[in-house]
């Protein structure tokens, strides 16, 4: 990454764009897609998936499904999917653990 971040501006026809891409794609001014990206990090062996689950997540609690959706690029339904994921609604819990302690028989000494 420093190596990509260090190096010198574009010369020739690529010189004409105002964007200094981190990971330039194959178009002049244009940045590398998902799928490359995916492909060069999987080839050195580091894993994108679980940041890309932490970040989604991350955003579906903050932002309604109409703002997370068009920002990476997702399905309006996909984008209600994971805020679902990432409700942070406890009632389940709480019903659960209320459940268990009115189930629990009580203990010696309480």
């Amino acid at each position: 990454m420093t190596t990509l971040a260090d190096r010198p501006a574009p010369q020739g026809w690529a010189a004409n764009t105002s964007a200094g891409w981190l990971f330039p794609g194959h178009l002049p001014g244009a940045h590398i897609s998902a799928a490359a990206l995916s492909r060069r990090l999987a080839a050195c062996h580091i894993p994108n998936r679980p940041a890309r689950t932490t970040a989604l997540v991350a955003l579906a609690c903050d932002l309604p499904p109409a703002v997370l959706g068009p920002m990476p690029g997702l399905h309006p339904i996909t984008a209600v999917q994971w805020r679902r994921r990432a409700a942070t609604d406890w009632t389940a819990y709480l019903q659960a653990r209320r459940r268990a302690l009115i189930d629990e028989p009580p203990h010696p000494g309480r």
